[in-house]
């Protein structure tokens, strides 16, 4: 596959909060990322019954000619991931669908959710109704560098505006662009190439607060990292 990855090489397709399978594949990938793995069975099978938390998995269309060649990348550095999974998820956003019964190999997975419960009491500047954050998102460290999580989240933000989210503006927190520098520094010795900040910002989203230790408040650490919060309205 191409550095260039298409919308049409992808597909998201629905967590299943009650497959013991899709559970343990999403804990596992948790894992990978580094953080939350805890919080899957404890707190996102019911927000994603509910509807208040929508995950997808980030899968390889298997008509793509460079699929085999990714997924195999993907295999050698996580081969507990070989074993496919099945499009089980009979809803979304709360919402009937039906399921597809295809096996799946997810490189990743993206969700939207309604609410972010940690940022509720900072008097956000957003609209009413039609906030859907966008949160629990990873992709494979095989394969961050061919633009899969660009491709992810055109595909994201393209049907969050229909049916079930029917959404208006897309948010996020994120690092700030320095202390993502700093952190980068202190953990390897080196700068990375851009940062998640700026990144989002390339992508449309534009800073409306931020805030000083935001996560690590709760920790009761403080680390000196400053985390900001990004908009985009898509309709």
């Amino acid at each position: 596959m191409s550095p260039a990855t298409r919308q049409d090489q992808l597909l998201l397709v629905p967590w299943d909060p009650e497959s013991p399978e899709h559970i343990a594949r999403l804990i596992e990938q948790r894992v990978q990322c580094g953080w939350n793995m805890e919080l899957v069975e404890k707190k996102w099978r019911d927000k994603q019954r509910s509807g208040h938390k929508c995950i997808y998995w980030i899968t390889l269309s298997p008509e793509d000619a460079g699929t085999q060649e990714s997924l195999q990348l993907h295999f050698d550095k996580f081969p507990a991931e070989k074993t496919p999974l099945v499009d089980t998820a009979t809803t979304i956003r709360a919402k009937p669908r039906t399921p597809t019964q295809e096996s799946i190999h997810p490189v990743g997975h993206i969700s939207l959710d309604d609410e972010n419960v940690e940022a509720a009491h900072l008097g956000l500047d957003f609209p009413e109704k039609g906030v859907f954050w966008i949160k629990t998102f990873y992709v494979s460290k095989a394969l961050q560098s061919k633009g899969i999580g660009r491709a992810a989240m055109d595909i994201a933000e393209a049907m969050a505006v229909n049916e079930p989210l029917c959404a208006k503006t897309l948010a996020l927190d994120t690092l700030h662009k320095d202390s993502a520098n700093k952190l980068a520094l202190e953990e390897t010795g080196q700068l990375p190439k851009t940062t998640n900040h700026e990144w989002y910002e390339r992508r449309g989203y534009r800073l409306i607060h931020k805030r000083h230790n935001h996560y690590w408040d709760a920790h009761g650490e403080a680390p000196d990292m400053w985390t900001v919060f990004l908009r985009r309205d898509i309709t």
